[in-house]
């Protein structure tokens, strides 16, 4: 809490008031009380914005939106999911598209494809964001033009993830994992990596294609 706004309530005493033990006492108790509603002002005023939401607040605006939960969300997916459903209202333009995106995953872990020729909008989801796909779907399903074809997929580790994994590193995962877990997709693309490129070749990607395996081999 801001120390210019804690309780003083003994400071509005009369000072023959404020010198006597009674009242002393009595005004501890308020200040107590006045910084419990000061800080329930402060997480009203933090329910009122997404970023900031606490769970019951966010439970509310879910039954409200009639958002559905896997159950795996964490706090701060669940305010994403709000945030993508708030701002997922007409027109449905790209750009709508791509805000409600940014909003429910981040920008750095999908990739958007629309073409409205051949009528299909194709959303390809990084593997950080494997829980929310049937979500996404929904959604886009909603937002697209009835005639158009969406699809959602998963974009799941390829060979090139493993080349610096051994055999015995490797054969203390699945099949599953090794399809799916981020752990090697993190790795994807270290500096040692990228410095095989020259600026040049480098500068027209965007950082989440530098992150998320989108080069030519080297």
């Amino acid at each position: 809490m801001n120390e210019f706004l804690m309780p003083n309530v003994i400071h509005y005493f009369p000072p023959h008031i404020a010198n006597i033990e009674e009242f002393k006492r009595i005004a501890k108790v308020y200040d107590a009380q006045l910084k419990q509603i000061w800080i329930a002002l402060d997480q009203m005023e933090d329910n009122r914005h997404f970023d900031s939401m606490e769970a019951s607040e966010c439970t509310y605006w879910e039954k409200i939106m009639q958002i559905k939960l896997t159950g795996e969300e964490t706090l701060e997916d669940r305010r994403r999911n709000l945030k993508g459903r708030w701002v997922s209202s007409r027109p449905y333009t790209a750009k709508k598209f791509k805000e409600v995106l940014d909003a429910m995953v981040g920008e750095q872990y999908y990739k958007l494809e629309i073409n409205p020729k051949e009528k299909y909008l194709k959303v390809s989801l990084m593997l950080e964001a494997i829980s929310k796909d049937g979500y996404i779907y929904d959604l886009m399903r909603a937002m697209a033009p009835a005639d158009m074809v969406v699809s959602v997929e998963i974009i799941f580790n390829k060979y090139r993830a493993f080349r610096t994994y051994t055999y015995a590193e490797m054969s203390k995962y699945t099949y599953e994992q090794l399809r799916t877990s981020t752990i090697f997709k993190a790795k994807l693309n270290t500096y040692t990596h990228l410095s095989k490129f020259k600026y040049g070749e480098l500068s027209s990607y965007m950082y989440g294609a530098l992150m998320n395996g989108n080069l030519p081999e080297r």
